[in-house]
């Protein structure tokens, strides 16, 4: 039961981890301009790298799924008909398509990149 909770804790955190990313990258993609957007980026590396690395596809999966989820309604206007935070400009679809890309590049990694190198009995 505790190998359970410790499971499902491990990926309620991923979760999370993928919500603050897509939160963070968004503000800052609009904050700090061209910077942002690759500061941006290399923190969706880094933290689908991460996810991938602690629990395999599963991990990276949700990581994936909060970050889509989280950037999507950033994407769509407000309730008051308020402007989205990630808008269609070139920095916003950058961000956008260009943290889609690197998941799908994370996904794709080798494991021996991320550690998970199983040793060959003699």
């Amino acid at each position: 039961m505790v190998g359970m909770a410790r499971i499902l804790s491990s990926y309620l955190a991923i979760a999370v981890l993928g919500a603050l990313v897509a939160l963070v990258g968004a503000g800052s993609h609009r904050a700090y301009g061209w910077f942002g957007v690759t500061a941006g980026l290399l923190l969706v590396a880094a933290a689908s790298t991460f996810s991938r690395a602690w629990r395999a596809y599963a991990g990276l999966s949700i990581f994936a799924a909060a970050w889509v989820i989280l950037t999507s309604l950033l994407a769509t206007a407000g309730p008051g008909g308020s402007a989205p935070l990630i808008l269609s400009d070139a920095r916003g679809l950058t961000w956008v398509y260009g943290g889609a890309i690197v998941v799908v590049v994370v996904g794709l990694l080798p494991r021996r990149l991320l550690g998970d190198v199983k040793e060959v009995a003699a």
